[in-house]
C-alpha cells in the first residue's frame, strides 16, 4: 500500500492509485467532468486539479499517480484558483441554452457552477 496525505489526512491505497482514488476512499470530493472509474484516463476537463507539494504546477487528480509520502491539497488557494479558472473557460465557451437543453435542472456544469464559477 502507498500512503499519502490527502487535506492533512493520511491514505492508504494500493500501488497504482491516482490520486482521485485517494480522494474517493478518503471522502473527499474532487470536481470533474470527465472522470469515470470504468473509463480510460483522458484527463481533459482539467476541472479536477489540485496541489501536489512540490510540483511546480497544479496537477490533475484523475491522471496523477500517487506516490510514497505524497502531500496533496484540494482546497488550498492553488488548487480552487486553478479549479475557478477552468470553470471560468468552460463556461466561457459554453452555449447559452440551458432553458431548452436536455440536460437542464440535471447538469453537473450547472451544479458545479454555482460553486466554482465566478460570481455576476
Amino acid at each position: 500500500m502507498v500512503e499519502i496525505e490527502l487535506d492533512g489526512k493520511k491514505v492508504e491505497v494500493p500501488p497504482g492509485s491516482m490520486v482521485m482514488h485517494a480522494a474517493e476512499k478518503a471522502g473527499t470530493y474532487i470536481p470533474h467532468f470527465c472522470y469515470h472509474k470504468k473509463l480510460s484516463i483522458a484527463a481533459n476537463c482539467r476541472m479536477c486539479l489540485v496541489d501536489v507539494e512540490k510540483a511546480p504546477k497544479p496537477m490533475p487528480a484523475c491522471a496523477t499517480p500517487v506516490t510514497m509520502g505524497m502531500v496533496v491539497r484540494t482546497k488550498s488557494d492553488k488548487a480552487i484558483k486553478a479549479q475557478k479558472s477552468v470553470m471560468e473557460f468552460l463556461l466561457i465557451n459554453h452555449p447559452l441554452d440551458c432553458p431548452i437543453c436536455d440536460q437542464g435542472g440535471e447538469c453537473q456544469l450547472q451544479d458545479l457552477a454555482v460553486g466554482y464559477g465566478g460570481s455576476a
